[in-house]
C-alpha cells in the first residue's frame, strides 16, 4: 500500500490480478453522472496541490494538435473511415482532426464548458454528460477512442462493457492510459507525475490486456508512446516532482527564450492500446 497526498486515497494492489488502484476514496472525483459540484471540488483540490499552471496549459494548444495528429495516424493503421466516438473529448481537437480525415465523428464530455466549446467552436456533435447518460444505441460506432479516460473512471470494466455494446462487430477501440510498470514509478514513488487526485486505476500492459479480454476485446497492439511538448510544459511537469527545481528551470528557459522549443519525449510511462471487438463470450461484471 502506498499513501500519497496527491491521490484520493491509498494505492493498493489486487492480490489476484495485480491491478493497482486507489482503495478507499476520500472524496471520489469519478463521474457516474454530470456533477458540477464534483468538478468544482476537483478543481479546488488541484489548485490546492499546485498541480496545474493555467497559463502553461493554455499555451500548449499547438503541441496538443501535433499529439492528436500522431494518435490519429496510428489509428488509421487499423481503420481509415467509419463512425467514431470519442469518450472524454474535451473541446474536440481530436474529433476535428478525425472529421477532416474522413471519419463521421461524435463525442461525449461531462464538463459543460468544454463540451459547449466543442459544439460552438468546432460545430461538432458532442453530448454533455457521461457515457451512460448519452444512451447511444447498440452497434452504433466503428471506432471508440479513450485518451486518458480509463484511469479516471468509477469502473473501467463497466465502461468497457458499454463500449463493447456500442461497437459494431470487429470495431476498433483505442485507449491511452498511464503505465505504472515503469522505472519512474519505482524511482519516484509518490512524486511520479501520474499520481494526481482524479487518477484511480493504474494499469500495466498485462492488467490492461486482461481487462480487454474480460470485456470482449482482442488486444491488437499495446505500445509505449511519447508526446511532443513545449519546453515550457516540460519544466512545468518537473515542477510537480520538485518545485524548487521547476522554479529554477522556468526562470532559466524564459531568460534563454527556450519556452516555445519542441521536445519529443517518451518516458515509457504512457501506453497506447488498440483492441478489436470479438464475438466471444463476455464475463459479466
Amino acid at each position: 500500500m502506498l499513501t500519497c497526498e496527491r491521490l484520493d486515497g491509498p494505492l493498493v494492489r489486487c492480490q489476484q490480478c495485480g491491478l493497482m488502484y486507489v482503495g478507499q476514496r476520500r472524496h471520489d472525483f469519478t463521474f457516474a453522472t454530470t456533477d458540477q459540484g464534483k468538478s468544482r471540488a476537483l478543481a479546488a483540490r488541484v489548485e490546492a496541490l499546485g498541480l496545474v499552471d493555467a497559463s502553461v496549459e493554455a499555451a500548449e494548444g499547438p503541441w496538443r494538435e501535433k499529439l492528436f495528429a500522431d494518435r490519429l495516424r496510428r489509428l488509421q493503421r487499423f481503420i481509415r473511415h467509419g463512425r467514431l466516438l470519442e469518450i472524454g473529448c474535451a473541446t474536440g481537437e481530436f474529433l476535428q482532426l478525425a472529421a477532416q480525415a474522413g471519419f463521421q465523428v461524435a463525442g461525449v464530455e461531462p464538463d459543460p464548458q468544454t463540451s459547449a466549446l466543442a459544439r460552438d467552436r468546432h460545430r461538432l456533435d458532442v453530448t454533455t454528460g457521461t457515457l451512460p447518460e448519452a444512451a447511444y444505441p447498440a452497434n452504433r460506432f466503428d471506432v471508440v477512442v479513450m485518451l486518458h479516460v480509463l484511469e479516471h473512471l468509477d469502473s473501467p470494466r463497466q465502461t468497457l462493457h458499454e463500449v463493447h455494446r456500442l461497437l459494431n462487430s470487429g470495431g476498433i477501440l483505442l485507449i491511452e492510459t498511464p503505465n505504472i510498470q515503469t522505472i519512474w514509478f519505482r524511482l519516484l514513488k509518490t512524486r511520479w507525475r501520474q499520481l494526481i487526485p482524479d487518477h484511480y486505476f493504474f494499469f500495466t500492459p498485462h492488467t490492461l490486456s486482461r481487462l480487454l479480454e474480460l470485456t470482449g476485446f482482442r488486444p491488437l497492439q499495446i505500445t509505449s508512446v511519447g508526446k511532443p511538448m513545449s519546453v515550457r510544459l516540460f519544466t512545468d511537469r518537473l515542477r510537480r516532482m520538485s518545485p524548487p527545481l521547476g522554479k529554477i528551470l522556468t526562470h532559466l528557459i524564459h531568460a534563454l527564450r527556450l519556452q516555445d522549443r519542441t521536445l519529443h519525449l517518451n518516458l515509457g510511462d504512457i501506453m497506447l492500446a488498440f483492441a478489436q471487438k470479438t464475438p466471444s463470450t463476455i464475463i459479466e461484471p
